[in-house]
């Protein structure tokens, strides 16, 4: 797949097949920012200097404790916090922070880039079309969801039943982002997140 901009302007893919995985996407970000770099000093959105939510997903936290289960788990409750996603309707983990990013130095350089969350990952802080949109966030729900299943798992507050309803999430346990984007928009569907008919949109 590959990263372009549409007839309007906007940042979109050409298209993605049954085998495009997450990572896929995250390349042709890399791409298309190293073709079209973005002045940071011209930067509208200021996300990393605003008090915006910091949503951390399972890969990230898992990374930046070096894979290391207790590690997650102090990580989890030293450093995050649980905010609704009232967009999905689901909980999720933020970082615990009155304004900037915990990992931004002052010259605005991020301390953890190699190991930085999904949502930033994805993140562009141009327009984006409707449809790379909706792809942003069933990746980002996904995962930021896979983070709260993984530490309610660790922490031993879930049913047998329930552990085997949340192991549905493609991306509880994961090792890294290479999940086929087909197997999270089933998992969307699951969740009531994507229509059948919006799903063909997609491709």
């Amino acid at each position: 797949m590959e990263l372009l901009f549409d007839s309007e302007g906007k940042v979109n893919y050409d298209k993605i097949d049954k085998d495009t995985t997450v990572e896929d996407i995250l390349k042709a970000i890399d791409i298309f920012l190293d073709k079209n770099p973005l002045p940071c000093d011209d930067c509208g959105e200021s996300c990393c200097k605003k008090a915006w939510s910091v949503e951390m997903d399972n890969i990230c936290v898992n990374r930046i404790s070096n894979w290391n289960e207790d590690s997650a788990s102090d990580f989890v409750r030293q450093r995050l916090v649980i905010k609704r996603n009232y967009y999905r309707e689901f909980d999720q983990y933020v970082l615990d922070k009155e304004k900037n990013c915990h990992f931004i130095t002052e010259e605005n350089y991020c301390t953890i880039y190699e190991q930085r969350p999904i949502i930033c990952r994805l993140y562009i802080c141009i327009d984006k079309s409707y449809r790379y949109n909706v792809v942003r966030e069933l990746i980002g729900s996904t995962y930021l969801q896979a983070l709260i299943f993984e530490d309610e798992m660790r922490n031993n507050v879930l049913s047998a039943d329930s552990i085997e309803k949340y192991r549905r999430n493609p991306a509880v346990f994961a090792k890294g982002y290479d999940i086929a984007l087909k197997d999270i928009f089933s998992y969307a569907e699951e969740e009531g997140w994507l229509y059948d008919d919006e799903r063909d949109e997609l491709y």
